[in-house]
């Protein structure tokens, strides 16, 4: 095969891989949520650089069953209602999940520390204590919590002195206590790592992918796409279901050179904590949120397969044959050289006429073209001659 049919093929193969890649259904299509009813309106807030804005505490219904409070993650957003929400990871902002060499814990991981102590995961009265404050009312502490999530997502400051003492008490106690917020507490409930697994001529099951889960049963395992295709353990025994910690594999059928297949956890009553990140699905643009108390709901999450044959490499420069030398024609008046040795002249070579095939094609056309000729001319003088006759 040339180098242009091969690239051709790999394009084609790479194309069909591509397809079903896009075609395939995505594991959490059924379970968005949506902001369900009005918010809890908390005080306004006056920022640092002079401007005011409203605070809030949503009602977010995660997989159309149980609904469960939430804070906006950005200042400049808004949230369209009716906008469908999907669990997200905080590994896909990464200016909030931290870099390496900083050692102080990361944004997400103090916003998870924030909403799990203030409200409304912990009460009233108790924040009240716990600040040393007479008196915290709802909106004081819905302002508060949002004020410190703010800072330490986006870095948004309050005016203190342009806002309700209590609600800077309150803002004050957060940040700092988040300061110490343990590392790695906002996995989501339900995923799959790595989300894609890619082999080249495979002679093993692909994998591993491992499951990370919050729930406390196992969860459902499926595969779809090509139809030689099983999900197996690290033993190699098929599998249909996996706990929190599992490692999953691929074993294909040999016949199979190239496929795509989609692996699908679903998860029933599985635990999503306080701190969890909800997005716009499929990229729509609308205000994150942060979960702030824990619940329980249905979660699903997918990963990809896919394995194509290894391609031929295309020959090297020093691997292409030289062509053989072409022999110069006989000078004037020189005899042509002998035949070279090894190639035998054809049979019957020196019996020919010169020029017979084509001069001797023409000779009979140009015959057969009279012929017919004479034949038209006949039958016009017979047709005049028989009239003449008849007059």
């Amino acid at each position: 095969m040339s180098g242009i049919l091969r690239r051709c093929a790999a394009l084609l193969a790479s194309a069909a891989l591509t397809g079903a890649l896009v075609s395939a259904p995505a594991a959490d299509a059924d379970d968005f949520s949506r902001v369900d009813r009005d918010p809890v309106e908390g005080a306004a807030l006056v920022l640092a650089d002079g401007q005011e804005v409203d605070t809030a505490l949503f009602s977010l219904r995660v997989a159309d069953e149980a609904s469960v409070r939430a804070y906006a993650a950005r200042v400049e957003e808004e949230v369209r209602p009716r906008t469908a929400y999907v669990e997200s990871a905080w590994s896909d902002n990464p200016g909030w999940t931290g870099t390496g060499s900083d050692p102080s814990p990361a944004p997400a991981d103090r916003a998870n520390w924030i909403v799990s102590h203030s409200y409304p995961a912990v009460d009233l009265g108790l924040l009240a204590q716990v600040t040393g404050l007479v008196q915290l009312d709802e909106a004081g502490a819905i302002a508060a919590t949002q004020a410190a999530l703010w800072h330490v997502l986006e870095g948004a400051e309050p005016d203190r002195s342009a806002n309700d003492l209590g609600v800077v008490a309150l803002y004050e106690f957060l940040v700092a206590g988040s300061g110490a917020a343990a590392d790695h507490t906002t996995a989501r409930s339900l995923e799959l790592s790595p989300s894609h697994v890619e082999e080249v001529a495979p002679d093993e099951p692909l994998g591993p992918l491992t499951v990370h889960s919050s729930a406390a049963d196992p969860v459902q395992v499926s595969v779809r796409g090509a139809p030689a295709a099983w999900l197996v353990d690290g033993a190699g025994d098929q599998v249909t279901q996996a706990d929190d910690g599992a490692e999953l594999f691929l074993d294909v059928d040999p016949s199979v050179p190239a496929g795509v297949v989609t692996l699908h956890l679903l998860g029933q009553d599985v635990s999503l904590p306080e701190g969890r990140l909800f997005t716009g699905r499929d990229g729509v643009r609308t205000q994150p949120l942060i979960t702030a108390e824990e619940v329980s709901a249905t979660s699903s999450a997918s990963a990809t397969f896919t394995w194509h044959p290894e391609q031929t490499a295309e020959p090297s420069p020093e691997e292409t044959p030289e062509p053989a030398p072409s022999q110069e024609p006989p000078a004037l008046g020189e005899a042509p050289d002998e035949a070279p040795t090894g190639v035998e002249t054809p049979p019957g070579a020196d019996d020919r006429i010169p020029g017979e095939g084509l001069a001797r094609t023409g000779t009979w056309l140009s015959g057969l073209l009279i012929i017919a000729g004479a034949l038209v001319v006949s039958g016009l003088l017979i047709l005049v001659l028989g009239r003449k006759r008849r007059g």
